[in-house]
């Protein structure tokens, strides 16, 4: 009989590390170069009392941690002061408590794993974890992520038709899902780099936007056919014909009432499906007001962005709405999002500018350092802070709470950063129309 555990480790270099490495670094680990691991067990095993950490490097002694557990329940450990260079790491579980573990045999064992830890570098380390007495196994996956500041990018594989990638999700199976709208067909990352791709069954379909449903489900929009489609997380396709095939589904999310919300933006239209594909639309009050982006609010409502219009626009689950005019005009608002604060946050593409406006209407602009950045994708970080994504500047930026504005400028030439999403290993994931590539950045 097997039992599956999951384990989650991140680690995160000291600042001293983090500055010296590759810096005239032999490769040797130093006394200065350690780091931290938070070690996330989600379910310990049923007769497990202990956990014992073994990291021993190349050169010097190793650094063992104990860490008591509670059977069957999830536990959070930090390890300090790990080496880095090159490292062997065990691990051990007790069914004693931890202060009765010495001289004592371990109930679950694992084969010793050579891992190269230093700044900058992701590392991957699977552990099988398995029983001495024979009683089951146990599977255990670890993650060594890139230290703050620290971009990472996966260049990709173009379609035979060529590849623009829109906007990105994170899933409910905590991969990043992305639409390729030149290439016809919807990408899958994992946080390793690990790319598989889906090609959408409608010829020419041009995927635009992509969003976790309430149902476990990828959604996205058909921009060219008119359609909405559903991926589950194992690829398999469902799609959904609007009434009007020109009406130009663009941007889409889930609702606060279990549903999947998008705007029309050729209809200036708000849809309404329900996961088994049910329609209800709701036509804009202010025609062509060119609808993109749309949120759920702190006030459980649908808020979204009227580019043409230079209106934020809020409507109700019912379907009333509301719109409240932007301060500065020929702003074009694009992207928005419900921020940590209460308040909706939203980019202005030809103003420059992020805007934030509380569920009452009132609102507030902040220039964007950087001239014609063109600001696109907007989402909340790990940090608690706004980023949003500068097309035309190549850059990621981010903006607290008060206004202030910080940029940070992608590697990758030319890339042009559209989507932007949290990703399940608290970094940023990004990509963008210009190099076919996915991005990640940690805050």
């Amino acid at each position: 009989m097997r039992a599956t555990r999951s384990i989650f480790v991140v680690l995160t270099l000291s600042s001293f590390a983090a500055a010296t490495a590759g810096c005239g670094d032999d490769g040797a680990p130093h006394a200065d170069d350690q780091g931290t691991v938070m070690f996330d067990l989600t379910t310990a095993p049923t007769d497990a009392r202990c956990a014992v950490i073994t990291v021993t490097p190349a050169m010097g002694a190793a650094v063992v941690r104990q860490f008591p557990l509670s059977p069957a329940q999830p536990a959070v450990f930090s390890l300090s002061g790990l080496p880095t260079g090159n490292v062997t790491i065990t691990e051990n579980v007790f069914t004693v408590a931890c202060a009765m573990t010495t001289g004592a045999t371990a109930t679950w064992t694992a084969d010793p794993v050579m891992a190269t830890l230093q700044a900058g570098t992701p590392v991957n380390v699977a552990f099988n974890l398995r029983r001495v007495d024979g009683g089951g196994q146990v599977n255990v996956s670890s993650n060594f992520p890139t230290p703050p500041g620290s971009f990472q990018e996966f260049p990709q594989m173009a379609s035979s038709s060529g590849s623009i990638f829109e906007l990105i999700v994170t899933g409910s199976d905590d991969n990043l899902w992305f639409t390729d709208s030149e290439g016809n067909r919807i990408g899958r990352i994992t946080p390793a780099g690990a790319a598989t791709y889906f090609p959408v069954p409608t010829a020419n379909a041009g995927p635009t936007a992509i969003a976790a449903g309430p149902d476990g489900n990828l959604w996205f929009t058909e921009g060219s056919t008119g359609k909405i489609g559903r991926l589950t997380t194992s690829g398999s396709f469902t799609e959904f014909t609007l009434p009007d095939t020109f009406s130009s589904p663009f941007v889409i999310t889930a609702g606060p009432d279990g549903n999947i919300w998008f705007t029309e933006l050729g209809a200036s239209k708000i849809g309404r499906m329900t996961p088994s594909g049910a329609l209800t639309e709701f036509t804009i009050p202010t025609a062509a007001s060119g609808p993109c982006a749309i949120t759920t609010g702190p006030d459980r409502n649908i808020w979204f962005a009227e580019r043409s219009a230079n209106k934020i626009g809020r409507v109700t689950p019912t379907g009333t709405f509301t719109e409240f005019a932007v301060p500065s005009a020929g702003s074009n608002p694009f992207g928005i999002v419900s921020g940590n604060d209460g308040n909706l946050w939203f980019t202005e593409q030809v103003g420059n500018r992020i805007g934030r406006i509380t569920t009452g209407g009132s609102a507030v602009e902040f220039a964007i350092p950087t001239p014609a950045s063109t600001p696109v994708t907007i989402a909340v970080g790990p940090d608690g802070n706004l980023w949003f994504t500068e097309a035309l500047t190549n850059q990621l930026a981010r903006v607290t709470p008060t206004g202030t504005i910080t940029e940070f400028a992608i590697p990758t030439a030319n890339l042009r950063p559209t989507g932007l999403t949290t990703g399940p290993d608290s970094r940023l994931w990004f990509c963008g129309e210009g190099a076919v590539e996915i991005g990640a950045f940690r805050p």
